[in-house]
């Protein structure tokens, strides 16, 4: 996960620093950027930013989640010109310098700023500001359960809808196709799958693979059972990755909804055109070492010089074999302008749903 820290004053300066350290104690796979006013700037560990605008703009498009370390009043005019959708935009979290509030003020659900805050709070001793209504009655939100299984939700306005059925204490309906593990919520009711008579729900979601809705306010979350492998040069723009990732999946017969999973090797963790891929389609991150990837089984495409630059014959393959579970590649190994990029399925009896 990608975070980019921002604050204003001494204070400030210290308490990113103390919310980056923290979070990459709790988390390896975290990056904490932090900066500052360059008067503010002198540490080792804080950059200096000459323009709130333009940092804004760039951490916008690049980070996961943004932390701004001042005022809310700041922070809501730095992002107005930028949010777009909750589908897309990423966490944006207001921290006061004494360590006391956490506010999440944009992406609460969909973009984990709610979590995020909530995580920060408990690190810090803090507490995290959370104003969503399903999270303050404690309510089960669809849109939180969808970001959470990585299902790809088909109609927000439908998913609103349903969170509102939520908070009137009214029953949803609900049914799968793939294993649903933990509690289940009070709120739902499950639907019996073979059965011809429709719930007694007004309203439902439905967890089916390329199934189209065929009764009036049923929400459609799509698992998204493909794996997206790939490998690159060092420092291979975001642009050429994507075009290639684009490629591929269109060549497998499907679109970035389809794909949950991103797949490479590990010395490929700080790609920033990786992470730039997988927040903007928000895909999973997995990595895995060369000695991870020479284990997996099957017939794959071979390269002396990946061999020696990786310590294995094939990244984007083997890569998206291994993150597959077990299932099968659908589209072998695209080679264009130093990225390469493979495309695996998987199996549909590991494919599962969970509830907490």
């Amino acid at each position: 996960m990608d975070i980019r820290l921002i604050a204003f004053s001494a204070a400030g300066s210290e308490r990113a620093l103390k919310i980056a350290s923290d979070l990459r104690q709790s988390d390896s796979d975290v990056k904490c950027i932090c900066f500052a006013s360059p008067r503010y700037a002198d540490n080792i560990d804080i950059r200096p930013v000459s323009g709130l605008d333009q940092w804004t703009r760039e951490s916008f498009f690049k980070s996961d989640a943004l932390i701004f370390v001042c005022a809310s009043g700041i922070a809501v005019r730095a992002i107005a010109p930028y949010v777009n959708k909750k589908t897309e935009d990423p966490a944006v979290i207001v921290a006061d310098e004494r360590g006391r509030y956490v506010i999440p003020i944009l992406s609460g659900h969909l973009g984990g700023a709610n979590a995020l805050a909530h995580r920060i709070s408990s690190l810090s001793g803090g507490e995290a500001v959370v104003t969503t209504a399903t999270d303050l009655d404690s309510k089960f939100a669809v849109d939180t359960f969808a970001d959470k299984n990585g299902l790809f939700i088909t109609d927000m306005k439908l998913a609103k809808e349903i969170s509102s059925a939520v908070l009137r204490n009214e029953k949803v309906g609900f049914s799968s196709e793939v294993r649903i593990k933990g509690k289940i919520p009070q709120c739902l009711e499950p639907e019996d799958e073979g059965s011809e008579e429709e719930g007694t729900s007004d309203h439902i979601f439905s967890i089916h693979i390329g199934k189209k809705n065929d009764r009036k306010n049923t929400l459609l979350l799509r698992p998204r059972p493909y794996v997206l492998g790939m490998g690159c040069r060092r420092g291979k723009s975001f642009e050429d990755i994507e075009k290639a990732a684009l490629y591929a999946v269109s060549q497998s017969g499907i679109s970035m909804e389809d794909v949950g999973i991103f797949a490479s090797a590990d010395i490929k963790k700080d790609e920033e055109g990786f992470r730039m891929l997988c927040r903007k389609y928000r895909l999973k991150p997995v990595f895995f070492s060369s000695e991870k990837l020479a284990e997996a089984e099957g017939d794959f495409t071979a390269s002396d010089f990946v061999k020696k630059t990786v310590g294995v014959d094939n990244v984007c393959e083997r890569a998206a074999a291994s993150a597959s579970q077990g299932g099968s590649l659908v589209f072998r190994k695209y080679s264009k302008d130093g990225v390469t990029a493979a495309v695996a399925l998987i199996d549909k009896d590991n494919l599962e749903v969970r509830f907490e």
